[in-house]
């Protein structure tokens, strides 16, 4: 079971916290206005999969590395929420930090998270032009699932879904962040309301087999 801090809450009738912590995904860079960005659009799309009510905390600061997040990850385990949606690794490419001082300090830090009660999950980096073009990019693109994989977290694949989006709507890279990096409002319609889906099923799916146990 992946989230079994929602799934005790959700059965002893209480409402559920999620974190957000992340960089500029998490706090809305790009969008027009604070209702269309990430935090919102999640919020409430995940709303219905919550039947006790949500409290979403937003933890985003753009340009946060995997070193600030650190240096704030007080703040993250002071909320104890419930689920912690960690969103990261681009900002340390641009920063030509070592990808394995990336993974280390971030391992760390999912663990503590983890160690403080908090069901977990991850967000991969984006599709976007200006991370296309930053040669320091391609090993965290992999090193981010590698973290997941080895602690077992539930994985959104940003960079897979943004291309499969753009099939699916006829649209290109770019239309998606029109900044060459940041989404705009429609890309942050489709991570959210995808984000929220995706945590949402596990969770019913775990509701029912504990229900049919």
């Amino acid at each position: 079971m992946h989230f079994p801090a929602i799934s005790q809450r959700i059965r002893i009738g209480q409402p559920v916290t999620v974190c957000l912590f992340g960089s500029s995904t998490m706090e809305g860079i790009g969008a027009s206005s604070p209702e269309h960005a990430f935090a919102a659009v999640f919020e409430k799309s995940l709303r219905p999969f919550m039947p006790s009510g949500l409290k979403v905390i937003n933890r985003g600061i753009g340009g946060n590395g995997a070193r600030e997040m650190h240096d704030r990850l007080q703040e993250a385990l002071d909320d104890h929420a419930d689920l912690v949606i960690w969103q990261g690794g681009t900002n340390d490419a641009w920063q030509e930090i070592p990808v394995e001082r990336f993974v280390e300090q971030t391992r760390q830090d999912l663990l503590t998270l983890h160690r403080n009660g908090s069901d977990l999950a991850m967000i991969g980096p984006q599709w976007s032009k200006m991370m296309e073009e930053c040669p320091h990019f391609p090993p965290f693109l992999e090193a981010v699932p590698y973290l997941a994989r080895e602690l077992d977290i539930p994985y959104f694949d940003r960079h897979k879904a943004m291309q499969s989006w753009c099939v699916q709507y006829g649209m290109g890279r770019d239309d998606l962040s029109p900044d060459g990096l940041h989404l705009g409002d429609f890309g942050y319609r489709l991570l959210g309301e995808s984000v929220a889906n995706w945590i949402g099923k596990y969770v019913a799916a775990e509701q029912k087999t504990l229900q049919d146990a």
